[in-house]
């Protein structure tokens, strides 16, 4: 009898020791299913986690449709210490070839700005942004050729992404309407330009490109700088790799060459430095006539990458007696354009231009206006309208601005759902 119940319980213990083993089989295959992409060629590509602080608040992303190469116009300790801090990137490619993960894949992060593409504004939350150490207008190494192939084929086999949607940041960034160009338009940045080239991209392994822009050829966005847009997007050409060679200009204004061309959306600021053929040097802060700056003035533009951080989707007002228009081109009346005065108002441009008392301002904006477009007035969290009631699941997104009763300006991931008080002003992208 006792031989019959230890029997038993061994057959018993047998039949769950299978069923457990089943179940552990099962989900290894569903993990393996879901991850084989990423597992298979792992031996081939060294990857080690060098994690934001701003990781764990970092929402996921709706989708994931491209992939935004970037480079860092910079040394590779202090753009690695920068993009870590303030989580500009999900990887990071050294000189030697190492792969750190910065953000994880599947959440957001800040590292394409202003953007626009098929439509789609603001890439961080449809993209996986990848910053290698390097130049907009030189090649990188062998060994980071070997280290970005291998991590942008791993990430397009596990996203599904084709070779035409790996994009550089040049492709997708845009500029504001400002003083030389009245539209939203291309040509804000330069960086990553380099990865357009044909010959570039076949070492990356990736057989097609974009070859048109369907935000200019629809009339979202306007050319500003005619020549990136012609390399960015030029057919592979039948002669030389001469054909394809980056363009370049020396830091002086000519007549086909504004100060914008040079400094981009820095040319009006306190660190750009305008030296006149008479030697007389200004501040881009300090220049009342831009239509005046002689010919042959050269243009030294701090060489800091601009950041994605904090105010990255702010436009500053920093000189005096400057129009609305001026700034923010034919979006400076619009329900979309948002005014944060420095005495502490809140308007829309709309709400700006519809009140005696306000319309003056459009006419000349006090120094140290903040102004966001293309945002949405969201009003004020209370206790029964908290933050997700408002902005929905872009409540948390690092797009979106929080502003508290003390005039702090916070974006969603720096903020905490339980602790903001309430009259906080909630600002989310249209």
């Amino acid at each position: 009898m006792e031989r019959g119940r230890f029997l038993g319980r061994r057959w018993s213990n047998s039949i769950l020791s299978r069923r457990v083993l089943t179940v552990l089989a099962s989900l290894c295959l569903l993990c393996l299913s879901e991850w084989a992409p990423l597992v298979l060629a792992a031996g081939s590509l060294e990857i080690s986690n060098r994690y934001s602080p701003r990781n764990q608040r970092r929402p996921r992303r709706p989708d994931t449709r491209y992939i935004v190469l970037h480079t860092t116009e910079g040394g590779e300790r202090g753009s690695l210490r920068k993009i870590r801090s303030r989580g500009e990137a999900h990887y990071f490619v050294t000189l030697k070839g190492r792969v750190y993960r910065v953000i994880e894949k599947s959440k957001i992060a800040k590292h394409a700005g202003r953007s626009m593409w098929e439509g789609r504004s603001t890439l961080d939350n449809h993209s996986i942004g990848i910053e290698v150490v390097g130049y907009h207008d030189r090649e990188i190494n062998e060994a980071q050729y070997k280290a970005l192939r291998e991590l942008v084929r791993q990430l397009q086999s596990y996203y599904r992404i084709p070779d035409r949607n790996v994009l550089t940041h040049s492709m997708v960034a845009y500029g504001r309407p400002n003083r030389f160009h009245p539209y939203n338009h291309r040509g804000r940045k330069r960086c990553a330009m380099v990865f357009a080239r044909h010959q570039v991209r076949a070492k990356l392994g990736l057989e097609e490109k974009p070859l048109k822009d369907l935000d200019v050829e629809e009339g979202r966005l306007a050319v500003a700088d005619p020549e990136l847009y012609r390399f960015l997007f030029a057919p592979a050409p039948a002669e030389s790799r001469r054909a394809e060679a980056p363009p370049s200009h020396p830091n002086v204004i000519t007549p086909g060459w504004t100060a914008w061309h040079i400094a981009r959306e820095h040319y009006a600021s306190a660190d750009t430095v305008y030296v006149f053929p008479d030697g007389r040097r200004l501040a881009g802060n300090q220049i009342e006539n831009w239509g005046r700056i002689p010919v042959g003035t050269q243009v030294l533009v701090d060489e800091r990458e601009e950041p994605q951080g904090e105010f990255e989707g702010f436009l500053e007002v920093e000189e005096e007696s400057i129009s609305a228009s001026e700034v923010a081109g034919q979006l400076a009346r619009s329900e979309t354009t948002i005014y944060f005065l420095p005495n502490g108002m809140v308007r829309t441009g709309r709400e700006m231009a519809a009140r005696t008392s306000t319309q003056q301002l459009l006419q000349d904006l006090p120094a140290g206006t903040r102004i966001l477009t293309g945002y949405v007035y969201g009003g004020h969290v209370r206790s029964s309208r908290p933050p997700v009631k408002i902005a929905g699941m872009k409540w948390n997104y690092p797009s979106t601005f929080y502003r508290f009763p003390d005039g702090r300006i916070l974006s969603g991931d720096e903020i905490d759902d339980g602790s903001i008080p309430s009259k906080t002003l909630v600002f989310y992208q249209h």
